[in-house]
């Protein structure tokens, strides 16, 4: 699937001995981008390395991202508001992975309705990020609210803990996304409802970067996303589709559902969807979550590397 080219642009950065430039990338999961520049050496051909490491739980990433342990993540927009300032790292925004996301709550079996978690341990990444958050406003529709004792929020870490600590009976419902809602199905535990309801315009997974070193790295950056623009373009490609559905489950050992998924929640232009992520930030607002940062969108956000990656 390489082009001839591309082939002969490597090669030739390697028989000239040109130094890599390694990006050290924290991720929830891989998405199929990412899989696609690495297999087929467009971030080689950019004069990158990327290093990509699954995190266990959002605290690890940014605080991982906040002390340069990373240099990019791929993460929940609320990650950036929550985490932006917290240790002394202005941390933005700067890609859309997808651009909207519904996010599945799944119970135990016991649990036939709303009103039976009262009382009851819930399942979360970290309690004040992200995900916890939409559980909340969700539960909140529903008539449950945290902050009058309803329910216990648990931070358990990524997804896949979190379905592990349903399955023990010691948690009770909790926000499970692919490729765990299959294995949450399997394991008995049932789809009690989504966010898509009360938050219809929630953003999906982005790429943020500290600003400081997105400024002193600015070639690194724009050279990752063009690649990643690339190969999401090349996936997009209808004649492409079969091909990239079967490399993405090879590299990611997912099925052909969540590899079709994992196509097909690609953002079409990596652009940031500015209402989806104002969405976000007023949820956090909502739950009184005070901001070092402050409350205004703009200071989580820098549109100027996707626009430069693509020559505007």
């Amino acid at each position: 699937m390489v082009s001839i080219t591309l082939l002969v642009m490597i090669s030739a950065m390697e028989e000239s001995g040109a130094q890599m430039k390694k990006i050290r990338l924290s991720v929830f999961r891989i998405d199929a981008a990412t899989v696609v520049a690495r297999s087929q050496g467009l971030f080689a051909a950019e004069g990158l390395e990327v290093e990509a490491t699954v995190t266990p739980n959002s605290t690890d990433q940014m605080r991982g991202i906040s002390q340069g342990e990373y240099d990019m993540v791929s993460t929940a927009f609320d990650n950036v508001l929550a985490w932006s300032g917290r240790e002394g790292t202005e941390i933005v925004t700067i890609a859309q992975i997808s651009d909207k996301t519904v996010l599945p709550i799944y119970v135990r079996p016991e649990i036939k309705a709303w009103s039976d978690l009262k009382g009851k341990k819930l399942a979360a990444d970290a309690v004040d990020t992200a995900f916890a958050l939409v559980l909340r406003r969700v539960l909140l529709a529903n008539g449950l609210d945290m902050t009058k004792g309803d329910y216990e929020l648990v931070a358990l870490g990524a997804t896949g803990a979190r379905l592990d600590s349903m399955i023990k009976g010691e948690t009770f419902a909790g926000v499970l996304n692919s490729p765990f809602d299959l294995k949450a199905l399997d394991a008995g535990m049932k789809f009690m409802g989504d966010s898509k309801e009360v938050l219809p315009d929630y953003p999906n997974t982005i790429f943020a970067v500290a600003r400081d070193w997105g400024q002193k790295n600015r070639d690194s950056v724009l050279g990752f996303l063009r690649a990643w623009l690339k190969a999401g373009a090349w996936v997009k490609v209808l004649a492409n589709r079969d091909a990239a559905i079967k490399l993405v489950g090879a590299e990611l050992k997912l099925n052909p559902k969540q590899a079709t998924d994992s196509v097909d929640e690609l953002s079409t232009t990596g652009n940031l969807n500015l209402p989806g992520l104002q969405v976000v930030l007023d949820l956090r607002n909502q739950f009184g979550f005070k901001l070092p940062k402050g409350d205004k969108l703009p200071a989580y956000y820098d549109g100027q590397f996707i626009d430069a990656a693509k020559g505007k």
